[in-house]
């Protein structure tokens, strides 16, 4: 175990537990901040040659708490994968994030992203840097806002979505992802970050084909 990842570790436990310290939590908030700190440091993940890369580490060990515990679950469950989810040290290392070139994902096809770690890839530079890491920023910006606000628009854009389709019956899932996922403001914002807009959805002037 190396200098940074011991004082990534145990920097990130002390950020953690003071954290959570008002609701009760310090030592849950410890485990999570001690963890995300001990594996980022083994990765050499945070640039601290820049003021970008301090600030990455303080929000996910404090006010992003909850974005690097669920990336937490992502490395665990790729550690059980034989591929170990392809982690590209290439796009990891100084740059602030966890990237894994396949592994678990919500939507077949889709790069996935939770709290500083971006999975399932697929090669897509792009889609990283333009898409995805609006996403790792989100989580840590909005911090346990990010999970509450993103959850109750899928949730009430599903309903919405279904009550569409019960009037025009033409493509249930359609329905349900234009007005769950597509309209999401975080999706939004990050699709329009990209330049780019899935053709045959709304906002059709962020589209590839016509920017």
């Amino acid at each position: 175990m190396n200098g940074e990842t011991v004082a990534t570790g145990a920097t990130g436990a002390a950020l953690g537990g003071v954290a959570m310290a008002p609701l009760g939590l310090s030592v849950p908030g410890a485990i999570v901040g001690g963890l995300n700190g001990l594996i980022a440091g083994s990765k050499r993940i945070y640039d601290w040659n820049r003021p970008i890369g301090w600030v990455a580490f303080l929000l996910d060990s404090t006010w992003g708490l909850i974005g690097s515990g669920a990336a937490l679950g992502v490395h665990a469950a790729h550690r059980t994968r034989q591929d170990r989810g392809t982690y590209r040290s290439d796009l990891s290392e100084r740059q602030n994030r966890h990237v894994y070139d396949t592994g678990v994902t919500m939507r077949k096809h889709f790069a996935m992203t939770v709290g500083n770690t971006v999975t399932n890839l697929n090669g897509h530079r792009d889609l990283l840097e333009r898409h995805e890491m609006v996403h790792v920023w989100q989580a840590r910006l909005f911090g346990p806002m990010f999970p509450l606000l993103y959850g109750t628009w899928t949730a009430l854009g599903t309903v919405v979505g279904t009550a569409k389709w019960t009037r025009h019956r033409d493509g249930l899932r359609k329905h349900v992802d234009t007005y769950a996922y597509y309209h999401n403001p975080f999706e939004y914002w990050a699709y329009r970050r990209q330049g780019y807009w899935p053709d045959g959805q709304p906002y059709p002037r962020y589209s590839r084909r016509g920017s």
